[in-house]
């Protein structure tokens, strides 16, 4: 199994990509993290298409549990309940960007699942589960046409601030909560807390991508370099 580790500093934050340790078995995972928030993402594809659909077969997930914040549900019910409103929330991120960078006419049932291993309670993991999306579809044979990135945009004091921390978030202190996903192509997706329909719509020029360019060669350089790793193991092989 090939592995391969990419990273980048955002604004004082790094943000790592690594492949090849976890996961092996699914078409494409990746373990992306920033800071002590680390997120696995896997991307699976069925062998065949799907039958009698007139529709693409796209499921996200995204699953947070306690455990990543190292707490143990108490009471009397010891499990994890159903997924809250920030889960599907964050699996719709997921969803919304991907979607429409798949071939037309494609059947093929396709599942890309994030799953938090852990959280610092500073860097938010649903920027790092869309991100890692596209990295898994990335470097998996799945045909998608990506990469993609996505950035969190932040007002605080009156400036424009990348990937605010969740304090700022959770605490009401920035005067907008930005998520935005971008392709190295003009078409991109953004959701605004502001409620704005110019913030929530799909764009055609992608004013977006000045703020995500500095992560989409983050995702689009970790399926280079597996490349060269493959072909520098084919060489020493002969």
């Amino acid at each position: 199994m090939r592995t391969g580790r990419v990273e980048i500093d955002l604004p004082g934050r790094p943000i790592s990509i690594e492949t090849g340790r976890l996961a092996r078995q699914a078409n494409g995972a990746v373990v992306v993290r920033c800071g002590d928030t680390v997120v696995l993402v896997t991307a699976t594809m069925s062998s065949a298409p799907r039958e009698g659909i007139d529709f693409f077969p796209l499921t996200c997930d995204y699953e947070e549990k306690m455990f990543a914040a190292g707490k143990i549900p108490g009471g009397f019910f010891k499990r994890e309940g159903r997924p809250g409103e920030r889960a599907i929330l964050t699996a719709r991120l997921m969803d919304r960007p991907i979607r429409p960078l798949f071939p037309k006419g494609f059947r093929n049932d396709v599942q890309v699942i994030a799953t938090v291993l852990s959280t610092d309670q500073d860097n938010t993991p649903d920027i790092l589960a869309v991100t890692g999306a596209g990295a898994a579809l990335g470097i998996s044979d799945i045909p998608f046409d990506g990469p993609i990135a996505a950035v969190r945009i932040g007002l605080i004091d009156g400036q424009l601030t990348v990937n605010p921390p969740q304090r700022a978030i959770d605490e009401k202190t920035t005067d907008l909560d930005l998520v935005v996903a971008g392709a190295p192509v003009p078409a991109a997706r953004s959701r605004s807390s502001i409620g704005e329909p110019a913030a929530s719509s799909t764009s055609r020029t992608a004013p977006e991508t000045r703020w995500t360019s500095p992560v989409i060669p983050l995702t689009s350089t970790l399926p280079l370099r597996l490349q060269v790793t493959a072909r520098w193991g084919a060489r020493r092989a002969r």
